[in-house]
């Protein structure tokens, strides 16, 4: 069995319980962990996660297949089975270690990029995510901001059917 994961929370989860479910089997199980980045000629490529990889890609990246040893199948279930217990809302790698978190452990970023003059939601959450490449998707933010607004901390400023293209701005702005 070969396991593709990332560091990306909900990678390294998928990782962790496929060794909870793996771990009484005999099978080998090898791992290909994306690197955080990758040099091609004169460029620097990032990674987040296998998503962003082109297909044609993937086999440069079995140099870094690596085989699971029974104590590491063991650790990451029982790593697994730890998240499982503490079912908190929302995972997130804090350190090089997975971690449950509350469903606002985010939002700090929302704040730190919402200024005063008015922004499109897409703007704001492009800005989020082109900044701090924490593996989390837009559609996180996207309804942490929904949420904000119907708690008045956010205002729309100009409405949209695309909520991505609607104007907003902190509450008192």
């Amino acid at each position: 069995v070969r396991i593709w994961y990332s560091d990306v929370p909900y990678s390294r989860c998928g990782l962790y319980s496929l060794c909870q479910i793996l771990k009484g089997y005999e099978n080998e199980i090898s791992v290909v962990k994306l690197p955080e980045y990758v040099v091609r000629d004169t460029c620097i490529q990032f990674y987040q996660s296998w998503g962003e990889v082109s297909a044609e890609e993937f086999a440069g990246f079995l140099s870094y297949e690596k085989s699971l040893s029974k104590e590491e199948i063991r650790m990451y279930a029982i790593l697994w089975s730890e998240l499982v217990e503490d079912n908190s809302p929302l995972r997130a790698v804090v350190g090089g270690k997975v971690i449950g978190v509350s469903e606002d452990f985010y939002d700090f970023l929302i704040w730190k990029w919402l200024k005063n003059d008015p922004v499109t939601e897409g703007r704001l959450i492009g800005s989020i995510l082109g900044h701090t490449q924490l593996g989390i998707g837009d559609w996180w933010y996207a309804q942490r901001i929904e949420h904000y607004i119907k708690l008045g901390k956010i205002r729309v400023v100009e409405d949209s059917k695309r909520k991505y293209a609607r104007v907003i701005c902190g509450g008192d702005g």
